[in-house]
């Protein structure tokens, strides 16, 4: 891949790790950062080598949500430009083949909360924080994301007071799936990432796609929906080398299904 000047990217037993790395701005996001994540995921969505996305900042902070100094030196034209390329970055996420796991410290204010639950997973820092804070600039917050994993009073007090929760609250309202302590944000992150890219990109491309339409059909849909990608599935070498080794290895009392069972 080309070099970022604003991200470390590197490709770690298939899981694609984008760091963003734009200090001077706490990775708030502006021209650059927007074009070089939507580059760095277009390159990975069809890279086998890549099977889940990281997606982090550092132990002290992820991203600093919109660039407000563009913000308030754009119009017209120029501001249109910057809402469809936002536009643009939010569907590299939101439709990106493979999972995506966010890793988030610090503050997570306004769109740094939202390119978090555009991810299919957050894993938090005790030190982050999460809020909808555009109401403090008269911008709205992307409310759609926060509902999709919180209850609709909670993502409407958020959206309506832009007041941000804590690590802890986020993980009791849904908001992220485990806070781990101060600096260990990455190890941990990362852990989860590689055991999610141990299935390989063929099969977890199949479950994103089941995850990302599943959710918007009616139930009867969605049953008929995933038995028809388990027909499919099940007609693939991949699940026919699987299904060997994992009849093999209950044989031998070592199923593949339990190996991390109670694993911390």
């Amino acid at each position: 891949m080309p070099p970022y000047p604003h991200l470390i990217l590197s490709v770690e037993d298939g899981v694609g790790i984008l760091q963003l790395n734009h200090p001077e701005k706490r990775n708030a996001l502006g021209w650059e950062l927007h074009h070089e994540i939507i580059a760095a995921l277009s390159a990975w969505a069809e890279d086998d080598a890549v099977a889940c996305v990281l997606v982090i900042g550092n132990e002290d902070y992820f991203c600093a949500g919109w660039r407000l100094d563009i913000l308030n030196s754009i119009e017209g034209d120029e501001r249109r430009r910057f809402t469809d390329l936002a536009l643009k970055f939010m569907k590299a996420f939101y439709d990106f083949p493979k999972p995506m796991v966010a890793a988030v410290a610090g503050v997570a204010p306004g769109y740094g909360m939202d390119v978090a639950n555009m991810c299919d997973i957050t894993i938090a820092s005790e030190n982050a924080a999460f809020g909808s804070t555009q109401v403090k600039y008269a911008m709205n917050g992307f409310y759609h994301g926060m509902l999709q994993r919180i209850g609709t009073q909670r993502a409407r007090r958020m959206l309506f007071t832009g007041d941000p929760i804590s690590a802890q609250e986020a993980l009791r309202v849904g908001l992220v799936d485990e806070v781990v302590p101060y600096g260990t944000l990455r190890e941990t992150a990362l852990r989860l990432a590689r055991q999610i890219a141990e299935a390989g990109p063929e099969l977890l491309a199949v479950l994103k796609d089941v995850a990302l339409r599943a959710g918007n059909m009616d139930h009867l849909s969605a049953l008929a929906f995933e038995l028809s990608v388990t027909q499919d599935l099940t007609q693939r070498g991949l699940f026919k080398r699987r299904i060997a080794d994992g009849n093999a290895r209950l044989k031998a009392g070592t199923s593949k299904a339990t190996e991390r069972l109670g694993a911390p």
